[in-house]
């Protein structure tokens, strides 16, 4: 069984396509605290999302052609050469294993459109306490700097973005471990993070409780 849909029903469905005649039909959501294996699932959920939607569409799965599999956005084109594509965006703040399918906002149809997109509202202030949303800015903002385990023994750190890496021991940290400190907080001592192992939260522990981070907040 096949759908044939002209272009006022898929612009209907999906809104204007883009430029090269391409229709958004879904965004897939990821941490922006993804390891790389987590996110190299990213493209099998594109994927499946596209061939979740010609279903719906009333074409059979084996119907749809991928084009450029895992690239970025991933595409399909129907048997008629209707293209379909699925974006990926990274959510700030989630916890590492997130990835969801969702529909496309109207402003991100918009913009895959190329028209004009309203401005935004004002961003909900940041709020304060031991959490990602408040400590990584200052984490990535201190990089570079010395700080000091429990125990006083100093390290420095760079970010990137998956991990911190600790410079003098080449050691990498995950940023859940430091969602994990932040959410557990307060806490006395590295053998009190959940889901972080103690090789790495002495120096969890060092960053989240230096008051370069904390800055009185928690």
């Amino acid at each position: 069984m096949t759908g044939d849909f002209g272009p006022d029903r898929l612009r209907q469905l999906f809104g204007d396509p883009n430029e090269d005649g391409v229709y958004l039909v879904g965004v897939v959501e990821f941490s922006d605290d993804a390891s790389e294996d987590q996110w190299s699932y990213v493209g099998n959920t594109q994927m499946g999302t596209l061939e979740s939607v010609v279903s719906r569409l009333g074409y059979e799965r084996r119907d749809i052609r991928v084009a450029e599999p895992y690239r970025e956005p991933g595409r399909g084109v129907l048997p008629d050469g209707t293209e379909l594509a699925v974006t990926s965006t990274t959510v700030r703040g989630s916890a590492s294993w997130h990835r969801i399918s969702r529909e496309p906002t109207p402003e991100e149809r918009l913009r895959w459109a190329g028209h004009p997109v309203p401005p935004p509202l004002p961003p909900e202030p940041v709020p304060v306490g031991p959490n990602m949303e408040t400590a990584r800015p200052r984490i990535e903002e201190h990089q570079g700097e010395v700080f000091y385990t429990k125990t006083g023994k100093p390290f420095t750190y760079r970010t990137d973005r998956y991990t911190l890496v600790i410079v003098e021991s080449r050691r990498n940290v995950q940023w859940h471990e430091i969602r994990s400190a932040l959410e557990e907080w307060p806490i006395g001592g590295p053998s009190e993070i959940p889901r972080c192992p103690e090789r790495s939260g002495r120096y969890v522990y060092g960053i989240v409780s230096d008051e370069r981070i904390r800055r009185g907040d928690w």
